[in-house]
């Protein structure tokens, strides 16, 4: 399924998503106990798995001290997520710092001075069975010309302008000389799978057509839903190649983790990744997950960082 028919969800079709991610809510957990903070009076949203990924809920307790009055089960940094920020189902959300979306809609990015977040840059995960020689080598190629930059303008053109994103990620590859037909990757057969939210589709797509250029047979599941669901398919072979964060990915994988640089995460990432599976050359293109707020609720509260949800509100 392409993203078009993702990102063109109708407003009814969001407002029973909203209603029903809204019964699966749950109150977040912390030490402070402190219910005169900022945060003790604000809903937090975002995936399920935030509500228990180290650098989620529980590091912003155990960095920041910030408990919030509950946690609301949304989508992964999508258009979910968005609607019920900007509606006022949650009064937060961890969204990606590279969405269009924050900057559309004048939303705040809570700077992070802690460093809660590790670092967060694309990379690919694959099954090592599918990791040949030509495989790998397209896919670091790949990585190699993709930066922070350039990957907000063209999620730009997917989220804002609504072009498709598999238009999007050839046009990406023949402006940075990928598209050239070859065979390196030929007599491979892998199955591309993406997070359901417009990035992940994009890089998935771009993934996918660089190996059909050389040579693979490649088959996409898209839009498949948070690790809770894709990861699973990463394990037992349904899913061969997934675009992923490093920091968030290691998170996922071991909730004890403190790796916060990315050479370190590298590191971490690859010990703690299933043996079937394996990461593949890092990218220079981060997209870190972010506590953003309504302009509304950051000049209310006076909020510029994280931090400030912990002082008394």
């Amino acid at each position: 399924m392409k993203s078009r028919t993702y990102l063109g969800i109708t407003t009814a079709v969001l407002a029973l998503l909203l209603t029903a991610c809204g019964s699966d809510s749950g109150k977040s957990s912390g030490s402070s106990g402190n219910s005169s903070t900022v945060a003790s009076k604000l809903i937090l949203g975002g995936p399920p798995e935030f509500q228990t990924r180290a650098d989620g809920v529980p590091g912003l307790t155990k960095n920041y001290d910030v408990t919030f009055q509950s946690y609301k089960v949304l989508d992964t940094g999508g258009p979910v997520t968005i609607g019920a920020l900007k509606n006022g189902q949650v009064d937060a959300a961890d969204l990606f710092t590279t969405d269009s979306a924050i900057a559309a809609n004048n939303f705040v990015v809570l700077s992070d001075p802690k460093h809660n977040f590790a670092a967060q840059y694309v990379l690919p995960i694959i099954n090592k069975t599918k990791a040949t020689a030509g495989v790998t080598a397209t896919l670091n190629a790949v990585s190699a010309k993709l930066d922070t930059a350039g990957l907000t303008s063209i999620l730009e053109k997917v989220q804002t302008e609504k072009q498709d994103p598999d238009a999007v990620a050839l046009s990406w590859l023949k402006d940075k000389g990928l598209d050239t037909t070859g065979t390196s990757a030929a007599g491979t057969s892998l199955t591309v799978g993406s997070a359901n939210f417009p990035e992940s589709v994009l890089l998935a797509e771009i993934y996918a057509e660089a190996l059909k250029a050389q040579g693979a047979t490649v088959a996409t599941k898209l839009n498949i839903g948070s690790r809770e669901k894709y990861f699973p398919g990463l394990q037992d072979g349904s899913i061969d190649l997934l675009p992923e964060y490093n920091g968030s990915v290691l998170y996922y994988l071991d909730k004890n983790a403190t790796a916060a640089s990315s050479e370190d995460v590298n590191a971490a990432l690859q010990k703690v990744l299933p043996a079937s599976l394996t990461a593949l050359e890092q990218s220079q293109a981060e997209d870190s997950d972010a506590i953003v707020v309504t302009k509304a609720t950051a000049d209310k509260y006076h909020l510029t960082s994280i931090a400030d949800l912990a002082k008394t509100g």
